[in-house]
């Protein structure tokens, strides 16, 4: 019989497999963030999409791994960390290779759809590590996810340059198709079973999931397809309110079902409040960067650099390098500082960044610099927050309640592209970029007075 003193001693001696097999899968998620940005224009082209449709090449990603994340991580509490991780992976590599060999936009399409089942891979694996993991080497295990996370994202954008730059668009899928089988592996050859979860919670709130669905489904396509179809339109308009019905009834649902998809009872603890707004900010404020400096660096001299797509990515990289050491750093100053303070500091390097980027908008090496700087803060912050869900909820619902989180995080990154692009609609001009860097500063500043409420219980 495996008792949980048997699982801890497997767990230590299979512990040196089983976080690079978790950071292979969280990496093959992260990449396919950002790794499209780069050839986007090709893809629209090679598809014969207009505006609109090229839309979608994001968001059909973005939308499903939304909902496939809190969907997900509840049924890997329930059924198992470990086989909803290779499920959500199997479905990342079918999608990928869709992507590579469907010549028709509705196939593309589905493969998008596929791949965002990967998203969940980041909750399923801080519920793997707090589960076979010895608790004193939690932390770093967390700091090595949260910062392959944000690694993954900003390297994406260079390694995409590259492809875009010597190869076909269809090779971005390709390298989804080689990670996500190799993930798949490792898990498979070092990742424990988990036990199914010792709570009644055996079968999916489907109640709860629909109307989460509807929920993100409204709000992500008012946001993302805003400029195509017009802010004030009907139709944006019309999302935007069923949006905020179906949360209204998801709230009041989900106090009435004994084992909910959303915890609402849990989600609502204070400490649990603040963390979720500061994760909305993490999100949101790195893609105000992540669009607009691309946009900045190539835009022709004088209010840009005239830089070419490798060129940029390569100048983006220290920012991708610097989120990794903070995820790295976050295990460590939590030792010695409270939450609250660590999140000031994440929150002010990201500030410090946005204003240093304001101040010295013409100078490239100053860009450069200060973008590494919002990196670090946001490196800090994303292993901050998911340190602080993984331990605020009970263990059975980690991968639920980190789903969720992460759901926050894509709300926030959601609306960051669509006001980076409403801003630099006229083009790049000095002004344009001011106004961009000074609009992350304001955020980055709400976000240090919301660090500054959190209180974790002792």
């Amino acid at each position: 019989m495996t008792t949980p003193h048997t699982r801890q001693l497997d767990a230590a001696h299979s512990s040196t497999g089983l976080l690079p097999a978790l950071l292979c899968a969280v990496l093959s998620y992260s990449l396919m963030q950002t790794l499209l940005v780069p050839a986007l224009p090709e893809i629209v082209a090679s598809l014969g999409l207009d505006a609109a449709g090229g839309g979608w090449v994001l968001t059909a990603y973005l939308l499903s791994g939304a909902i496939a994340a809190p969907i997900l991580g509840a049924l890997g509490d329930a059924y198992g960390h470990r086989r909803l991780l290779l499920w959500s992976m199997g479905a990342f590599v079918v999608g990928s290779a869709l992507c590579v060999v469907g010549g028709a936009f509705p196939l593309f399409l589905a493969g998008r759809v596929l791949q965002g089942a990967s998203t969940a891979s980041f909750p399923l694996a801080l519920a793997i590590v707090r589960r076979h993991l010895p608790s004193d080497r939690q932390p770093a295990a967390v700091g090595w996810l949260s910062g392959t996370l944000g690694l993954g994202a900003g390297a994406a954008l260079v390694i995409g340059g590259f492809i875009a730059e010597a190869l076909t668009w269809e090779w971005l899928f390709v390298v989804g198709v080689v990670l996500g089988a190799l993930s798949m592996v490792l898990v498979a050859c070092w990742v424990p079973r988990s036990p199914r979860s010792g709570s009644a919670r055996t079968r999916l709130d489907w109640v709860g999931a629909s109307l989460l669905a509807l929920t993100l489904s409204a709000l992500l396509l008012a946001v993302s397809q805003g400029s195509s179809w017009g802010w004030a339109s009907p139709v944006v308009l019309g999302l935007a309110a069923f949006a905020v019905l179906a949360a209204v009834l998801l709230w009041v649902v989900e106090q009435r079902v004994q084992h909910p998809l959303v915890d609402v009872r849990v989600l609502s603890k204070p400490a649990l409040i603040s963390v979720n707004l500061l994760t909305l900010l993490l999100g949101f404020i790195p893609y105000l960067f992540y669009v607009g400096l691309p946009a900045i660096f190539q835009a022709l001299q004088p209010h840009g650099f005239g830089m070419d797509v490798a060129q940029t990515g390569f100048a983006m990289l220290p920012g991708a390098i610097l989120v990794f050491l903070g995820g790295r750093m976050t295990p460590k100053l939590l030792t010695k500082l409270r939450p609250g303070v660590v999140g000031m500091i994440a929150l002010a390097a990201m500030g410090v960044g946005s204003v240093g980027a304001a101040v010295c908008v013409s100078s490239l090496p100053a860009l450069i610099g200060f973008f590494a700087l919002v990196g670090l803060g946001n490196g800090l912050g994303f292993a901050l927050a998911a340190d602080l869900v993984s331990r605020l909820v009970p263990r059975d619902e980690i991968a639920a309640a980190v789903g969720v989180n992460g759901v926050l995080r894509t709300v926030g990154s959601a609306f960051g592209t669509p006001i980076t692009m409403l801003i630099l609609a006229s083009g790049v001009t000095h002004d344009t970029s001011l106004l961009l860097f000074t609009v992350a500063t304001v955020a980055a500043m709400v976000g240090m007075v919301t660090a500054a409420t959190i209180r974790t219980p002792k």
